[in-house]
């Protein structure tokens, strides 16, 4: 067997472990737990957007939900609370995933290909997703999952301690755990390190700004085209999330967009092209990834996504004029690789979240020497 033979087939092998159960890294901090913990009372740190109402209420302004809660009520995301006629964050501090992975695992496919990240997520999510994986410390608050008390500063100096150079937000929904996400990207950068996002995109437009400036990459899930659809899968709205891409396509941050495939919810023909057609439109050079859905959550009566269903997504994607189309949890499969769209030279091979080749040069393809957007690619 040759070598790239024997590699691919070890990678497929480890790659379909660790598909199978994102997250799927070694943990460098205490792993979430599902039981609930009673611990110390959280850090009283305000919460960076939100307004006072009459009676001692306040509104929440973080996301599109505008929470209003009375004393001691916390907000539909779980993670902030109002005491004193005041609005609290109670995840600053307390992150309860710490794991170290590849940045192609958000997916990131064109930001420094190849390279680790520390990926870290607190308790709690402004959405409902009836399919989360993450379910067990997404749908529930701090208070139900086993913490670590890491700061800003001390999450920063883990990334230098291991030679790290980015830092990602996701595996729960970083709007949750806003405050502490922010403050821990501007350290990082001020630091000269970088910093990745992995959002459903249902935030306001004043909380996004802020994130943008102290980011450099998003990868933002498009969870249907349709409103009644994005309202049964997940709880939020569609017009806000698309909101959200057309303004970090704008913004100097890259970004890549994720469309995960659900048996009889949004894997038709025109739910495809209509998903296809709204990243050409913002653009075409933004990769557009189709993921498989695994039954998970309360969608465990639904089949895995049908190859053959994919497929079809990734050409209709391409036949609109998408640059960047990928399948990007099928290990082994050629559309998780990046093609040149000028000459079709294969440039960047992959096997799950392992990088077999990377034939990018100065960010140009070494062929037609047409220029291959993205951060740090070779």
């Amino acid at each position: 067997m040759r070598r790239r033979d024997f590699v691919r087939h070890c990678a497929v092998a480890g790659a379909g472990a660790a598909l199978a159960g994102w997250p799927g890294s070694i943990v460098l901090g205490r792993p979430p737990s599902r039981r609930a913990r009673r611990g110390p009372p959280p850090d009283h740190r305000l919460a960076s957007f939100w307004e006072p109402l009459a009676g001692g209420k306040v509104r929440c302004t973080t996301c599109p939900n505008f929470c209003v809660r009375a004393e001691g009520g916390v907000t539909f995301c779980n993670t902030r609370v109002n005491r004193g006629g005041k609005l609290y964050t109670l995840t600053y501090g307390r992150p309860c995933v710490l794991y170290e992975d590849p940045l192609e695992k958000n997916p990131l496919y064109h930001v420094a290909p190849g390279t680790q990240a520390l990926g870290t997520a607190t308790a709690g999510c402004n959405l409902r997703c009836a399919y989360c994986q993450n379910w067990d410390i997404a749908m529930v608050g701090p208070q139900q999952t086993r913490n670590m008390a890491l700061s800003p500063e001390q999450l920063v100096a883990s990334m230098k301690q291991r030679g790290l150079r980015w830092l990602s937000f996701s595996y729960t929904e970083p709007t949750a755990y806003y405050e502490y996400a922010v403050d821990a990207a501007k350290l990082a950068k001020r630091n000269g390190l970088h910093v990745a996002v992995v959002t459903a995109g249902f935030i306001n437009p004043d909380p996004l700004a802020l994130l943008i400036r102290h980011a450099d990459a998003f990868s933002i899930t498009l969870k249907a085209s349709t409103e009644p659809v994005y309202r049964e899968l997940c709880g939020a709205r569609l017009a806000t999330v698309l909101q959200t891409i057309r303004t970090v396509a704008r913004s100097a941050c890259w970004l890549e967009v994720v469309a995960l495939i659900v048996p009889g919810k949004n894997d038709s023909d025109r739910d495809l092209r209509a998903t296809a057609r709204t990243v050409r439109r913002i653009g075409a050079d933004i990769p557009l990834h189709f993921l498989r859905f695994s039954p998970a959550y309360k969608l465990k009566h639904l089949p895995k996504t049908p190859v053959p269903t994919l497929e079809r997504a990734h050409a209709i994607a391409k036949a609109e004029g998408v640059n960047y189309a990928y399948l990007s949890n099928l290990p082994g499969h050629r559309a998780a690789n990046t093609y040149c769209p000028g000459c079709n030279r294969l440039l960047i091979e992959r096997i799950g979240f392992k990088i077999l080749a990377n034939r990018i040069r100065a960010g140009k393809c070494p062929g037609c020497k047409r220029r291959i957007p993205g951060l740090q690619l070779g």
